[in-house]
């Protein structure tokens, strides 16, 4: 056989058999697209650090201040008590009772059943049996029962003194035997600071 047919068989031979090769590349299980890099690589992150909650607990001894507050007392049979909503919402006064010794008035009616935020209301002292000025005293409470220490969350008394003083010190809204002096100068005292302090009073 010519050298050069030889060749020209074995040029083909070869040519066959790499074009009858399978391309393995083609059998190969691709990871979804966007997988990127399917090995474990959680190894290499660094977890999460987990912060702690900023709200502090308010001690169980904490005594939260109402929003409804009583801030002035003129004295007099022209006299009253002055109660203001010192709050950011308006107020729901139904069911409360503004009491001075033996006598309680539902400041409902008053208020026309809200005190708006930033507002207050004068109840009179002819109302309440009068606000003599050399003793007596302005309790509030949340509902009718008057002597129940749950029920009174705002007190003050003057001079001589009322008949709640010592439920108002068991709620632990007013000093036990605390009095606050009116100034011989005024006819009045005014809430100056925290109201459950008799020393705010002046």
């Amino acid at each position: 056989m010519p050298r050069s047919l030889l060749a020209l068989l074995m040029s083909l031979a070869l040519l066959a058999a790499a074009c009858g090769g399978s391309d393995d590349s083609a059998d190969v299980d691709r990871a979804p697209g966007g997988s990127g890099d399917t090995s474990d690589s959680s190894s290499d992150t660094e977890p999460e650090e987990t912060v702690p909650p900023t709200t502090d607990t308010i001690p169980p001894e904490a005594v939260e201040l109402p929003d409804l507050q009583m801030v002035f007392v003129e004295f007099g049979d022209d006299g009253y008590v002055e109660i203001a909503n010192v709050g950011d919402t308006d107020a729901d006064v139904g069911g409360v009772q503004l009491c001075q010794s033996a006598t309680c008035v539902d400041i409902a009616p008053i208020a026309a059943g809200t005190i708006p935020a930033g507002t207050s209301i004068l109840v009179m002292a002819s109302v309440l049996g009068g606000l003599a000025v050399d003793g007596g005293e302005a309790a509030l409470h949340s509902g009718s029962d008057v002597t129940n220490p749950d029920t009174i969350f705002g007190f003050v008394q003057w001079g001589s003194g009322g008949v709640r003083a010592d439920v108002a010190a068991e709620a632990g809204i007013w000093p036990a035997g605390a009095s606050v002096e009116p100034d011989p100068a005024f006819n009045s005292i005014e809430l100056f600071g925290d109201p459950a302090d008799s020393e705010s009073w002046s």
